[in-house]
């Protein structure tokens, strides 16, 4: 239930897949110099999307000069439409990039659309620092990142297989500004293999590309087009494609009524009666990255082997006080979370400002938000899209309150996992949080359930509000299960 559709923008860039039996190694590549902008063999692409069999959407990378003499434009848009939970959803990028002519970032414009809410990120090279400014309905941001001369846009790495004139067996590095997380990631490019595949024409260059954890692979023609990328686990996959017909998706997405990406992410397992009661549970994971640290903290306690993770959660259990140092980087205000925004720190005095307790101030911000705030499969960039549409899935509401909780001193972040819903027979990915109470540590609240504390189907695995940490929990989409579960209690 968590923000599914962001990861599924992300992995446009991220995600892996085998090659399996579709593909034939061919031998050794003809030899591959080094391609200049100047002498680019093309100008623009477009690439047709599919997930789990259902074309869902489109991309398209277009390359050309710029104004600036020795400079070039990366122009970027992508778009995707499916179903999830009944609602259809929907997202969009538009970006533009200016890079030197060896790719190096030196401006860009982003502007992302989400189910009706907006994000517009924009910045520029001053230095030794990337300028990175946001906004989202009115909440505006600036940061400055250290920066390195190789620093390249994402949208780059779809070049610089060809730019660097990568053969099989070589690997290449770079330092990307990612859009989506605004922040600097390490990415890793391997050419893999020369093959045919009755999936393109004639033979391809294989080069795989790890970024923020996860991994494509991308199969490159002689003119260095991208014929045919893979991510998620095989479960997405975008092909090169006439323009009319890459843009025909909307139609077909319309039509398409499956709930592909709920199949996708479900994690089927034995029943758990009356989950909102149970007070204690141990869950088997397995598939889980090895980049992913569990948190524990609100009576969880898990223990790694390999990709196998088994984690306890009792609520029953009495928590540890612990340094409440670790609880004040939750008051500050986020992009997510714009707590020092006047309209949030009025209305969380209106809702709980007379609090006699901490605990008193949780109830009532979450009746507040029960009464006034509908539960809907739609997606939203920071607290600000959930106040303006009074509607959200579990991210949206979970920023909400992270919002009013800071507002009035509690200290409040954000918390990813997956939880049990008996509708739909297994743990389905969710957001809630932890608000650090005085004297005894954090304690998990469900704004989306209405509780004051979580029940123990909540299996915390990622804090954070950026798809740059959420980005371990990625990995797992479409790959993780359930091997077990057990020690059920309930109150």
């Amino acid at each position: 239930m968590r923000r599914l559709t962001a990861v599924l923008a992300l992995a446009l860039l991220a995600g892996c897949a085998s090659s399996g039996a579709w593909f034939r190694d061919v031998g050794p590549a003809p030899p591959r110099a080094p391609r200049a902008l100047a002498a680019w063999p093309w100008q623009e692409v477009w690439t047709g999307v599919v997930f789990q069999g259902r074309k869902v959407g489109f991309a398209r990378l277009a390359l050309r000069p710029a104004a600036v003499p020795g400079h070039w434009e990366i122009e970027t848009e992508s778009a995707l439409r499916l179903r999830f939970l009944g609602v259809d959803k929907k997202v969009s990028l538009r970006a533009l990039d200016r890079v030197r002519a060896d790719l190096t970032l030196e401006s860009f414009r982003y502007e992302y659309h989400l189910d009706g809410s907006r994000l517009a990120v924009d910045g520029e090279r001053a230095g030794d620092a990337l300028v990175v400014r946001t906004e989202s309905d009115g909440t505006r941001t600036e940061r400055r990142l250290p920066l390195g001369d190789a620093t390249v846009p994402a949208s780059a790495l779809a070049l610089l297989p060809a730019q660097r004139g990568l053969d099989v067996g070589e690997h290449a590095r770079a330092t990307v500004f990612v859009g989506e997380s605004q922040s600097l990631a390490s990415a890793e490019l391997r050419a893999q293999a020369y093959e045919r595949s009755p999936l393109f024409e004639g033979a391809a260059l294989r080069v795989a590309t790890t970024l923020l954890g996860l991994e494509t692979e991308t199969w490159y023609d002689a003119e260095a087009r991208p014929l045919l990328e893979t991510a998620l686990h095989g479960a997405m996959i975008s092909a090169l494609e006439e323009p009319a017909r890459a843009r025909a998706y909307l139609v077909e997405a319309s039509l398409n009524k499956d709930e592909a990406l709920l199949e996708f992410s479900l994690l089927r397992s034995a029943p758990v009666a009356e989950p909102r009661r149970v007070a204690a549970l141990t869950v088997v994971l397995e598939g889980v990255p090895a980049a992913l640290e569990a948190p524990e903290a609100s009576g969880q306690r898990c223990a790694r082997a390999g990709a196998r993770l088994e984690c306890r959660v009792d609520r029953r259990a009495p928590q540890a006080a612990g340094d409440a140092r670790q609880a004040a980087p939750y008051l500050r205000p986020s992009l997510a979370a714009p707590s020092n925004e006047r309209r949030f720190l009025e209305l969380a005095q209106s809702i709980a400002g007379g609090g006699s307790s901490a605990q008193a101030r949780i109830e009532r911000l979450l009746a507040w938000m029960d009464a006034n705030i509908d539960k809907a499969a739609v997606d939203a960039f920071s607290a600000a899209d959930v106040l303006r549409e009074r509607r959200a899935e579990c991210q949206g509401h979970a920023y909400l309150f992270a919002a009013l909780a800071r507002a009035l001193g509690l200290p409040a972040r954000v918390v990813n996992g997956v939880v049990y819903l008996a509708e739909h027979g297994g743990f389905l990915y969710h957001t809630w949080n932890e608000v650090w109470l005085e004297g005894a540590g954090w304690r998990a609240v469900d704004a989306t359930f209405g509780q004051p504390l979580a029940d123990a189907t909540h299996v915390a695995l990622v804090v954070g509000e950026s798809p740059a940490e959420l980005a371990p929990l990625a990995a797992m989409v479409g790959r993780a299960r359930v091997a077990a579960i057990g020690g059920i209690a309930h109150w």
